[in-house]
């Protein structure tokens, strides 16, 4: 990529924003790079931004919010076959095991061990680029 640096969006405290650099992540062999396009406001989102928590599940600053994105492949991982660069895609916003009983059977979503990406602590979505296993994504018809 001719720029190593994306910028993103860091909540620092609350109703607090501030825009930073970060290197680009460089993706594995079964990951996928995605330019971020577009991300939804999530009612997490909002609540993590008012008041730092929901319920009891509190987080201290600074994360990065957003979790439900689209965006287009840039590069790819040299096992991933069912992408190409320039593909348009939407994010799965969690992560599963891919081992137990409804990932095996194509109920990813009922997957017990389902790691959301909503918990700011993995910081996704506010940012230009983001690295995700291949199999998180769905393909637009580029049309």
């Amino acid at each position: 990529m001719k720029n190593s640096k994306m910028k993103v969006a860091v909540m620092t405290d609350i109703e607090q924003m501030k825009i930073i650099e970060k290197d680009i992540p460089k993706p594995c062999d079964d990951e996928v790079l995605v330019k971020i396009e577009y991300v939804g406001i999530c009612g997490s989102d909002l609540h993590y931004y008012k008041t730092g928590a929901i319920g009891d599940y509190i987080v201290k600053p600074p994360f990065v919010l957003g979790h439900e994105a689209a965006g287009i492949v840039v590069e790819i991982g040299k096992d991933v076959k069912s992408l190409k660069v320039g593909d348009k895609i939407a994010l799965e916003p969690g992560k599963t095991c891919g081992n137990c009983y409804f990932c095996r059977n194509g109920k990813y979503n009922l997957c017990p061990d389902v790691i959301f990406f909503a918990p700011p602590l993995l910081m996704v979505s506010f940012k230009n680029m983001w690295h995700i296993l291949s199999i998180y994504l769905s393909n637009f018809l580029n049309n």
